[in-house]
């Protein structure tokens, strides 16, 4: 279960999960298992924010990329 995916819309669902991909698949094998979301809200520019598994947290753009 996400935290908060309650409050996303549909496109902000799809932004989370494409990116969170694009995301995972560039990391290696062991990292992988801490790139699951746990939760997720926007900040006060709308945009998708998500915490993962390892505790890091990313700003999730809606031009596929993080930071």
């Amino acid at each position: 279960m996400i935290i908060g995916i309650e409050n996303l819309t549909e496109d902000q669902k799809k932004l989370m999960h494409r990116v969170n991909k694009k995301h995972t698949d560039c990391v290696g094998s062991e990292y992988k298992a801490g790139m699951k979301i746990t939760k997720v809200w926007l900040d006060e520019n709308n945009t998708v924010c998500v915490k993962l598994r390892n505790g890091e947290w990313y700003h999730y753009y809606e031009n596929g990329t993080w930071a």
